[in-house]
């Protein structure tokens, strides 16, 4: 039984799907919307994990590996691709 909605709204987004070949293939989801202080959530669509991603989260070190269960290795060239994208 739900109590109560701690909120649920309704916002428009920019999707993109995109798919690229570095260190390995990438299957990345971007959702943009007013939501999340600007961030984006990045969906690695093949680990089934995602991160709420800004500038600031691609400058710390480990964390878009962690987030998108990526190695080192993978996480760089996902963080040379997010850093065209993401303002």
């Amino acid at each position: 039984m739900i109590d109560m909605f701690l909120y649920d709204d309704t916002d428009k987004a920019n999707i993109r799907f995109v798919s690229f070949i570095g260190e390995s293939r990438y299957d990345l989801t971007l959702i943009q919307t007013d939501r999340h202080y600007g961030k984006t959530i990045v969906l690695n669509t093949q680990s089934n994990k995602f991160g709420i991603i800004g500038r600031d989260d691609l400058e710390e070190e480990g964390y878009i590996a962690y987030a998108l269960g990526l190695s080192d290795k993978e996480a760089e060239d996902v963080i040379e691709f997010l850093s065209d994208i993401i303002g």
